[in-house]
């Protein structure tokens, strides 16, 4: 076991516990006597439907600093999806977004809320039944966690990090931790199957306890870490790449139609009890009053500009027209007009389940494995479920045979693998698409690995850092460590990842 483990370890985890027996998101810093219980008393499923909240929080909405502000707005903005409003001045964060030059301060509450997060699922490997399945569950969710940051930061503390015991962990190579993380994926498959249906798959608000679907997120989450490697690291017919993906199908294999990874602990349409993508960028309780995140952000030109081209009719579905009856967009950094605001298939309701992986996804990757060799497969078929899917999710009416139509009747090369020269690029335009609004993070990774779809001119000057700088705190609290990486300051951005172009 590379990741230690410590099972006695408490202290900064009660700051996230939920108060379960309301499903309320608001958290409980009574250190003493959480949620009327002892701590010596709580065990894994105490824990593990607010660790799943706060994911998927992260993520979505507001992360549990609130400092600098919302985790992924950088990644929404550099990939093309939205961009300042009209009206709006940027400052602080929002200034060096749009200068592609996030600084020190502005990585502290990634940084913070994703470890807090592992802090969370520790204590649930180390504290539920053994035959629970909220110990594999977990070390799926951990793992994915990690990966979020390594995609971000390149080495970062790995096989010391989240313990309480140590405070200044030492850093491990990205390379490394991505090798270990596959192993640790793969034991929670094992510890998943192993499992039994208990009274801990009540706090499962994700699968409610299904093991299917959590092979499946285990599969998917494996195939998207083996993704990132090919061909930069490994080559598709690598032995290592093969192997790791043989036994896939006798596992569960992938996430498939219909199976979004969503969470939902209760939300209802009253104060900070939303859907957390709807609390951050939608209306207030009960109101058409939308919040500071909704009128700030509208959409970007490029995204506008791509669905037009090709008359998708995803656009009206990611946003709501503008003045005039149209829909239009603002460069990134320059709001010359009011632009279309965020629309009904992104902001569905405030009580709705919110999305943490897509099926879309899924297939969109597989299709990428089938067409690079890594697997067997159809990669048309996998191609157009893809599509399909984030018609689906989106709620357009009819979704499969709309998208099946909408993909026929195109002569773009970034729509018809029939008439594409380069599948490749075709299925990571459509995941791109797909992605807009919902999941920026993997929309810059993929574009950073690939260089699709192609967002920036050759030779650009202003073009998105290819990491996070470490976080300020980091450099107050483990400054010896962190120091140890060697980070010249902005220029250290522009060096690709181990697995990028």
């Amino acid at each position: 076991m590379y990741i230690i483990e410590n099972k006695r370890s408490l202290s900064l985890l009660f700051g996230a516990v939920l108060i379960l027996a309301s499903c309320s998101k608001k958290l409980n810093t009574n250190l003493t006597d959480p949620n009327g219980l002892a701590i010596s008393s709580l065990t894994g499923k105490d824990v593990f439907a607010q660790a799943l909240n706060e994911t998927v929080t992260n993520k979505i909405g507001t992360n549990i600093s609130s400092f600098p502000g919302d985790n992924y707005d950088y990644a929404q903005e550099w990939m093309g999806y939205w961009s300042r409003n009209s009206g709006y001045s940027a400052s602080g964060v929002g200034a060096h977004i749009e200068v592609y030059a996030l600084i020190y301060s502005d990585a502290d509450g990634i940084w913070q809320s994703l470890y807090h997060n592992i802090y969370d699922y520790n204590f649930v490997i180390g504290h539920s039944l053994a035959n629970s399945i909220l110990p594999g569950a977990a070390r799926v969710m951990r793992a994915m966690i990690f990966q979020d940051l390594t995609d971000q930061f390149g080495n970062i503390p790995y096989s010391r990090a989240a313990q309480a015991t140590i405070t200044t962990p030492v850093y491990d190579s990205a390379a490394a931790i991505y090798k270990d993380l596959v192993v640790q994926v793969d034991s929670a498959i094992t510890e998943i199957s192993a499992s039994q249906s208990t009274a801990d798959d009540a706090s499962d608000i994700m699968f409610k306890g299904s093991k299917s679907l959590w092979l499946a997120f285990a599969n998917t989450i494996k195939l998207r870490m083996l993704l990132r490697q090919v061909p930069n690291v490994y080559a598709a017919n690598s032995s290592y790449i093969s192997g790791e993906l043989s036994n896939i199908t006798a596992q569960g294999g992938f996430l498939g139609a219909g199976q979004d990874a969503t969470i939902n602990p209760g939300y209802v349409d009253a104060s900070e009890e939303q859907n957390p993508f709807w609390g951050d960028y939608g209306y207030e309780p009960g109101s058409t009053s939308g919040y500071q995140n909704f009128n700030y952000f509208g959409a970007n030109t490029v995204i506008v500009d791509s669905l037009q081209a090709v008359s998708d009719p995803r656009l009206g579905y990611f946003f709501n027209v503008a003045s005039g009856g149209v829909y239009v967009g603002n460069p990134l950094g320059t709001p010359n007009v009011g632009a279309s605001q965020l629309g009904k298939g992104l902001l569905q309701s405030p009580s709705e389940p919110a999305l943490l992986f897509s099926a879309s996804q899924s297939f969109f990757m597989q299709a990428e494995a089938v067409q690079r060799g890594m697997m067997t497969g159809n990669v048309a078929t996998l191609f157009r479920q893809g599509v399909e899917e984030s018609f689906r999710y989106l709620g357009v009416a009819n979704p499969q045979s709309t998208a099946d139509a909408f993909i026929a009747g195109s002569t773009d090369p970034g729509v018809n693998l029939a008439v594409s020269g380069n599948w490749l690029s075709t299925i990571l335009n459509q995941k791109w698409v797909a992605e807009c609004g919902l999941d920026g993070l993997e929309a810059y990774a993929d574009y950073r690995r690939t260089g699709y779809p192609v967002l920036y001119s050759a030779g650009a000057a202003a073009v998105p850092q290819q990491r996070l700088l470490y976080p300020e705190t980091e450099y107050t609290l483990n400054s010896a460590n962190v120091n140890a990486q060697n980070e010249a300051t902005q220029t250290a951005t522009a060096i690709p990842l181990f697995w990028a172009q």
